[in-house]
């Protein structure tokens, strides 16, 4: 990760980005209403933040296994988890995010690539009817989380522990399709290309994937690149720290930098 990828990254995204009153495509028009552009209700969430912020205070540490590219904050074995909580995972506003595309959507299944702390598994499984797998590959994220998710009584929510790359066509064989998917694992090139086209052979025709971090790196943005350019995509949207992809064959093929 670079800082002065990041800030250049940023600017280009600053200068492009556009809201509703360039929009005239209904599908993409109604997302920016109903969900970018959209205020969202804080009181929805106010018992999840509730928790990030408990976890922004505690004094405990966990053993990390990363099979990814880094955290970009501290790549040791021990972390604390205040730093994760605070450093390491998504944002309130995009975590608000991921719970409105769930209800735009109607997802009903869904997948997550990296629990971390569990935050936005609980994201993802606040609207009725909707079931999480969620896939991490450090044990003691997958205690912290589990023990969270118990605590929740978020009996939606499963999790399953291990190397991404070693268990992920397993837990799709067994799963059936997916209507939603999050990508934050592994953020290395031919890691998350391969994650996306093994989620993309198991997900219903008109799903909803979302990658984050797609300005991490450059490598990240020659990602977002290809997953724009792939045959089966139909639209991707940019709000910088995320991209949103949909499959729909009714859509007309079309790439949206948005306001967020």
């Amino acid at each position: 990760m670079s800082k002065f990828h990041q800030a250049k990254s940023f600017l280009s995204y600053w200068l492009n980005a556009v809201n509703e009153h360039s929009l005239h495509a209904p599908f993409i028009y109604d997302l920016f209403k109903k969900v970018i552009g959209k205020k969202h209700d804080l009181a929805t969430y106010q018992s999840i933040e509730a928790i990030r912020d408990n976890l922004c205070r505690s004094t405990h540490t966990v053993n990390i296994k990363d099979y990814g590219a880094g955290s970009g904050i501290d790549n040791g074995s021990t972390r604390k988890v205040a730093d994760i909580a605070k450093y390491g995972i998504t944002k309130p506003k995009y975590s608000r995010l991921l719970g409105e595309l769930i209800k735009f959507t109607e997802s009903q299944s869904i997948l997550e690539l990296g629990t971390s702390l569990g935050i936005n598994s609980l994201y993802l499984s606040q609207h009725p009817n909707t079931h999480v797998i969620t896939m991490e590959g450090a044990p003691g994220l997958v205690n912290l989380a589990e023990t969270l998710f118990e605590a929740q009584n978020r009996n939606n929510i499963k999790v399953v522990e291990g190397n991404i790359d070693e268990r992920l066509v397993e837990v799709l064989s067994a799963s059936g399709s997916f209507d939603f998917v999050f990508f934050d694992a592994n953020h290395t090139e031919k890691a998350t290309l391969r994650y996306f086209e093994q989620c993309l052979a198991n997900s219903k025709e008109d799903a909803c994937f979302v990658f984050d971090d797609i300005h991490w790196s450059k490598e990240m943005e020659k990602v977002w690149a290809a997953i724009k350019n792939h045959y089966q995509v139909t639209l991707t949207v940019d709000v910088y720290q995320m991209g949103i992809v949909f499959f729909n064959p009714d859509i007309r093929k079309q790439h949206y930098v948005l306001q967020y």
